[in-house]
């Protein structure tokens, strides 16, 4: 657990009892989590049903006097902010497209206590990346369909016996999926139920034979020459 997250119940003694001590009457760390988590929900752009993107560069303004105290916190504080904005995005559903990178700044035109955030996304430069989980492994799906199957011939092979040869196809035009049962002798179902095809969002599990397979999106950035620069 972070000192940021001890702070925020109440503990009396972080970062070796300085910190309580430093900031007890001033502007808390915890402040600009908030004040970074509010912009973050503010910011989010909800680009599908299943699909969020959150900004993932925050500018954090301070006073001088409440910049100055920060600093004595050094990196541990970054990272402490980063951490949480992470845990707040996960929580909400959000997906960064890129790296998630927090700076404090000073403006001296801020009075002690006021806190500004300024938020940047590169939403633009974005793809989302359909990938199939299953037992710990992750796999990427390709323009068009994937066939998932015990068998070689299949585009995904899974070693499990309950699967048919070619079991299931994940269908997949760009933009939307959809899953597809290849006639398989023990079917294939989505949240539990038993399916001939049907469309899927992100976080979908997908049940066939002995194994449980999660469809994701995963947001990733372009680079200039179209190819991915970061996941």
């Amino acid at each position: 657990m972070g000192f940021l997250e001890n702070f925020e119940k109440g503990l009396e003694r972080v970062v070796n009892g300085a910190f309580t001590k430093t900031f007890k009457s001033e502007l808390q760390p915890v402040e600009i989590s908030g004040h970074i988590r509010a912009e973050m929900d503010a910011k989010a752009s909800i680009l599908s049903r299943d699909r969020i993107l959150a900004p993932n560069t925050f500018t954090v303004s301070l006073s001088t006097p409440d910049f100055k105290r920060m600093a004595v916190l050094g990196d541990s504080l970054i990272t402490e902010l980063t951490e949480l904005a992470t845990k707040h995005a996960n929580k909400q559903g959000f997906q960064f497209g890129a790296a998630l990178v927090i700076k404090l700044i000073e403006d001296g035109s801020l009075n002690i206590g006021q806190v500004t955030v300024k938020s940047a996304t590169q939403k633009h430069e974005i793809e989302w990346l359909p990938t199939l989980d299953v037992d710990g492994k992750r796999f990427i799906l390709k323009q068009g369909e994937t066939s998932v199957g015990r068998d070689a011939s299949a585009d995904i092979q899974i070693n499990d016996s309950g699967l048919s040869r070619k079991h299931f196809a994940v269908i997949w035009d760009g933009a939307h999926a959809a899953v597809k049962d290849l006639q398989s002798t023990n079917g294939t179902k989505v949240a539990g139920r038993t399916i001939t095809e049907t469309g899927i969002n992100g976080d979908t599990v997908i049940q066939a034979g002995r194994s449980e397979f999660v469809f994701r999106l995963i947001a990733r950035t372009i680079s200039e020459t179209g190819r991915a620069a970061n996941e």
